[in-house]
């Protein structure tokens, strides 16, 4: 090849000056390399003798030798390999995979830098033959290694040996973390030979799925020996935890409380979060109501007692819980902590947030129909709570639904039906609820005049008058009113007849019978 200067070709390079540049060396490029400088005065040269040196790739690992790893563990196989130049590491895995050296990112297979191939979290999928290959130009070398898995023996993570100090009426925690493959059962020996197993939850112990035991409310006759025991069918291990417990009596103190002062609207619930004390023994969580009476666990267990203290709930954590509030349940609330050392209290103001009735503007008050028309008086009512609606009738009856003469609709109003004569008058509607009431006036004219015999204004006319037997008698029964009015003749309180001569002018009529 000639080359000149500023020329290149591949991997060769011929600078300004005339040196000469071979990338990436190989032994395929030694050999001699002249140089020739010409003018027109003549020419000289100079011979160059490259000798490129490379080593094969040589793994000093031994030959094919076996590895024995526990199920779930992490292997790592170490392929340490020399050569010049530095050859590149690969590995074949036992499912025919080729692992690159490059290839060293954060998966479960793994290939270092230094060429160790790392298997994490290791199977019985995982076992066979792996080969370790290094190569650079100047050769090829392997190694193969056969990985062997067995079954892994429960191991428990936490130590094996436990002393833990408690102090009465403290609870305690005891994890029992244990591994293997298969995955071992895990229980725990109690203090005096019970044997408890996951899940298990009471007001004592609880045993969860994890294998952790906890405790609660400890007292001096807990101390002992607890051990937790982690088995499998390949064999098992134990965890031994001694706790010590120690009488401690301090007064209570309550160390979570609710806002001093709490709003609930009117039909809400009471919900008095957290009141938790602390002190040995545990003390006990009551509450006192704004009317004296005290709400504790023994009341509410008895479930003979009745009244108000039976409608609260007291929890656990020492909340109190009503539903459906009342005007009655407005005032100051005390929760008491106590234990045989004394005693803490803590208070709340409860306000119940309430709104007397309002009636809104009604479309009209004053209304005049005929007879035998329809009315609709409208009273809807606003407050908290809802309002209940009444109405009072011109007969000073009261009514607070609908019936066969009377429609009440959802919002209060009322329609008045088949409107008569006697319907005229003042309609009355109550709005009323806890914090209090208002009514509003409606009037009802008939477009009409109520019927008047002879004159009297009254609802009946007594006339006494005498006849000889056998005779004709005239009797007055002059009628009057809007509209005009039937007559009807009425003996001893019978009905006798319907007259037969009536005659009417301007809304009056007049009818004669003969006897």
């Amino acid at each position: 090849l000639m080359i000149t200067p500023h020329g290149s070709m591949g991997k060769f390079q011929v600078f300004r000056n005339g040196t000469l540049l071979i990338q990436n060396a190989n032994v395929k490029d030694r050999g001699q390399y002249l140089c020739l400088a010409e003018n027109d005065y003549g020419s000289d040269k100079l011979l160059i003798m490259l000798s490129v040196v490379a080593y094969p790739s040589r793994i000093l690992e031994p030959g094919v030798r076996d590895i024995k790893v526990y199920s779930g563990k992490t292997v790592e196989m170490r392929c340490k390999a020399e050569g010049r130049p530095v050859p590149v590491v690969s590995w074949i895995l036992a499912n025919r995979t080729q692992v690159m050296g490059q290839d060293n990112g954060r998966g479960r297979v793994t290939v270092t830098p230094e060429g160790t191939l790392v298997i994490r979290q290791v199977s019985v999928y995982d076992r066979g033959r792996y080969k370790c290959v290094a190569s650079n130009a100047a050769g090829v070398d392997s190694v193969t290694m056969r990985l062997q898995v067995v079954a892994a023996p429960p191991n428990i993570l936490e130590e094996k040996r436990q002393l833990l100090r408690a102090n009465t009426g403290q609870g305690v925690w005891m994890p029992c973390t244990a591994q293997g493959d298969p995955q071992p059962t895990s229980h725990w020996v109690l203090f005096g030979g019970t044997v408890v197993r996951p899940p298990k939850t009471d007001s004592k112990v609880s045993v969860f799925p994890n294998g952790t035991l906890h405790m609660k409310n400890l007292d001096v006759s807990d101390s002992g020996k607890y051990e937790c025991i982690a088995t499998s069918s390949t064999g098992s291990e134990r965890r031994v935890v001694t706790l010590s417990v120690k009488k401690i009596e301090t007064a209570p103190q309550i160390v979570e409380t609710s806002d001093w002062r709490t709003e609930l609207e009117y039909g809400g619930n009471l919900h008095l979060n957290y009141c938790k004390a602390s002190g040995a023994p545990i003390p006990e969580i009551s509450w006192g109501l704004p009317d004296g009476t005290l709400v504790n666990s023994a009341l509410q267990a008895d479930s003979s007692r009745g009244g108000r203290a039976k409608r609260y709930t007291l929890f656990d954590n020492g909340t109190l819980y009503l539903n459906e509030v009342g005007m009655d349940e407005e005032g100051d609330y005390t929760c008491y902590a106590e234990n045989t050392l004394g005693k803490d209290e803590m208070h709340v103001h409860i306000t119940v947030v309430s709104a007397p009735p309002q009636i809104r503007p009604p479309s009209r008050t004053y209304a005049k129909v005929k007879p035998g028309a329809n009315i609709r008086f409208d009273c809807e009512a606003a407050g908290e709570p809802k309002p209940k609606i009444l109405w009072r009738l011109p007969s000073n009856d009261m009514i607070a639904a609908s019936n066969e003469r009377y429609l009440m609709h959802v919002n209060g109003s009322l329609d008045v039906r088949d409107v008569k004569l006697a319907d005229a008058g003042e309609y009355v509607c109550m709005a009323r609820n806890a914090a209090g009431d208002e009514s509003k006036v409606y009037k009802l004219d008939i477009d009409g005049n109520p019927p008047v015999i002879n004159g009297y204004y009254q609802n009946r006319t007594v006339l006494k008058d005498t006849a000889a037997k056998y005779s004709r008698k005239m009797i007055d029964c002059k009628a009057e009113g809007k509209p005009p009015p039937k007559i009807t003749n009425m003996k001893e309180n019978k009905k006798a007849c319907e007259c037969l001569q009536v005659q009417c002018t301007s809304g009056s009529c007049r009818g004669n019978r003969d006897l």
